[in-house]
């Protein structure tokens, strides 16, 4: 008799564990999957340092240059530590303000959610998070309000926010030659 009332529990368990399992390796239908540990990724992240910010100049007389750094590397740190890693999940978020990406400068891809937009950039432009975080890792220009980071073909921009806005990533173009509004606004930086 106490065998049989353990099988009962030890089956309820059985199944929560393959339902918790499922649920981990599920992919969503924006082909976006969580990202699961593996010796590429182990060795992706071993790399990951942190985002140039050399050469950044106060704009204030007298301000501190450590400062500024350090104010930079509190924005952009999360994006680049969640491309270096390759957690689209993370990179989703981020691109997010007030918890929609409406006010992201990105690619047109009409009413999508964060999550499709990484996709976008996955399916269509070959994206990467590596690929941003390489970006991240070039030597970044100052334009007003924030930096802009352009490698190849690709640009992300970060505002260093207002009075009643935080510093945030604001837009990112994995092929801004391929977008007016992009070409346009690069090309103004210095």
């Amino acid at each position: 008799m106490t065998v049989r009332r353990l099988r009962w529990p030890l089956a309820v368990l059985l199944v929560l564990i393959g339902v918790v399992a499922l649920i981990l390796s599920y992919e969503d239908d924006t082909g976006v999957t969580a990202p699961r540990p593996s010796a590429s990724r182990a060795s992706t992240s071993a790399r990951c340092t942190e985002a140039n910010l050399d050469g950044l100049t106060p704009v204030a007389p007298g301000a501190d240059h450590k400062e500024l750094v350090q104010f930079w590397q509190g924005i952009i740190g999360p994006t680049y530590r969640a491309a270096c890693t390759e957690d689209y999940r993370r990179l989703a978020r981020l691109l997010e303000f007030e918890g929609s990406p409406e006010y992201f400068s990105t690619t047109a891809c009409s009413g999508c959610t964060s999550l499709e937009i990484v996709a976008m950039w996955r399916d269509e432009y070959g994206f990467r998070g590596t690929d941003l975080s390489q970006l991240l890792e070039s030597r970044p220009v100052q334009v007003q309000g924030g930096l802009m980071f352009r490698r190849g073909n690709a640009v992300a921009w970060f505002a260093r926010g207002t009075y009643g806005t935080p510093g945030q990533w604001t837009g990112f173009y994995p092929r801004c030659d391929l977008e007016p509004d992009c070409v346009t606004y690069a090309s103004g930086a210095p």
